[in-house]
């Protein structure tokens, strides 16, 4: 097994995770009900995680608001980490793949993080 050292191993394992989580009961509802377009998606996705792990620096923007009104919880974030590293190990290893798992988790735990501190907030107003 080989690294993550392109544009074109970025895009196999964005298509791959993607693949699994559409299917999955937890989170593929989450996805059917908030992007209608898929294919117009990925190239955003794929963007963020080749500026994260190869340097491309072609994303532009903060992922952080796409989530933000999905009604995602711990759950959602522990089962999207898990898919995304398993597709990781099943595919990729090395230095980069192992950055990409923590990433993963980086992002899980701060996006759970923000919406706990949302959801705080709504409780005060």
């Amino acid at each position: 097994m080989k690294d993550i050292e392109n544009k074109e191993d970025v895009k196999l394992l964005v298509d791959l995770f993607y693949e699994k989580a559409m299917k999955d009961e937890l989170l593929g509802p989450i996805f059917d009900h908030a992007i209608k377009d898929m294919s117009a998606h990925l190239p955003k996705i794929y963007s963020f995680w080749g500026t994260l792990l190869i340097g491309e620096m072609s994303y532009h923007g903060s992922p952080f608001g796409v989530h933000r009104n999905a009604g995602l919880d711990k759950r959602h974030f522990d089962r999207w980490v898990k898919l995304f590293s398993d597709t990781v190990d099943e595919n990729f290893e090395g230095p980069v793949a192992v950055s990409a798992k923590n990433f993963a988790k980086t992002n899980g735990y701060i996006f759970e993080s923000k919406l706990k501190m949302l959801e705080g907030s709504r409780k005060d107003i």
